[in-house]
């Protein structure tokens, strides 16, 4: 015996009329919110600055041959996560803390360091983040020279050449721009109309002819008049004519009954 589906299902002209229903419900919790998140942003906001520092990572001597330069090309692009494990270790960062007296700990000081190999170069960008842009670059400069060195000696790289030290922005590096906010409120938005769509999914209520028709396989053969309409509710519909006249009826009654008692009295 097959089984009916009765199931709701969902057109594209469902998801649009959604759309165009709740359309001023999802924008104003989507603006409230964003406004919610840069509030926050703004009264918690604490400014980070980025400074970065070049090296140029060279194996090539002056007696090698173009074949060994190529090798050695090759084998300078496969090594900057190596070099990047050498600047974040004890050896380097524990000889910077020392060096500038810094007043942080070695996590906090790693955490801060990132390194970006550029396309197809022996570049290495060696960035710190910091409170400060004059402390972010003194840092970024010092590991660079120290873990130049430290490069060289535990890899066995001719030259580790410092190419461009670092500069003082006065940016902060950790706001907030326009885009991200633009991001957080289409998201929002998508969230508001998902919630809408599963409410209408999980809404298994008959609403109109088509519904009885589609879910319940009958046809309507006539409807009521009115029939939503509160008995008390001025109007000319039937139910409220009914009622008013129902009402006066009764009070007649009482009339009448007032006057018998009068007369036997």
């Amino acid at each position: 015996m097959e089984q009916e589906n009765n199931a709701r299902s969902v057109t594209i002209a469902d998801l649009w009329d959604i759309l165009v229903h709740r359309l001023w419900i999802i924008v104003l919790v989507s603006f409230l919110m964003t406004g919610v998140v840069f509030v926050y942003q703004t009264l918690t906001f604490q400014p980070r600055y980025t400074s970065t520092a070049t090296l140029y990572i060279l194996r090539q001597g002056e007696d090698e041959s173009k074949s060994q330069a190529k090798e050695d090309f090759t084998l300078a692009l496969n090594v900057v996560n190596d070099c990047t494990y050498i600047l974040k270790s004890h050896a380097v960062l524990d000889e910077v803390t020392d060096l500038l007296s810094l007043d942080i700990s070695y996590d906090a000081l790693s955490k801060s360091l990132t390194t970006r190999n550029p396309d197809d170069t022996r570049i290495l960008e060696v960035s710190i983040e910091s409170e400060s842009p004059e402390e972010a670059k003194r840092i970024v400069d010092s590991v660079c020279e120290i873990g130049s060195r430290k490069i060289q000696e535990a890899m066995g790289f001719n030259q580790v050449n410092l190419y461009e030290k670092g500069i003082i922005r006065s940016e902060p590096s950790n706001r907030t721009g326009l885009l991200t906010y633009a991001v957080i409120a289409i998201a929002i938005a998508t969230v508001v109309y998902v919630f809408f769509l599963v409410k209408t999914l999980l809404d298994d209520r008959i609403r109109s002819e088509a519904d009885i028709a589609k879910y319940l396989h009958l046809s309507v053969l006539g409807d009521i008049p009115n029939a939503n309409e509160p008995a008390n509710k001025h109007g000319d519909g039937y139910y409220y004519y009914g009622a008013k006249s129902n009402r006066a009826e009764m009070r007649e009654r009482r009339k009448e009954e007032q006057k018998h008692g009068k007369h036997q009295d």
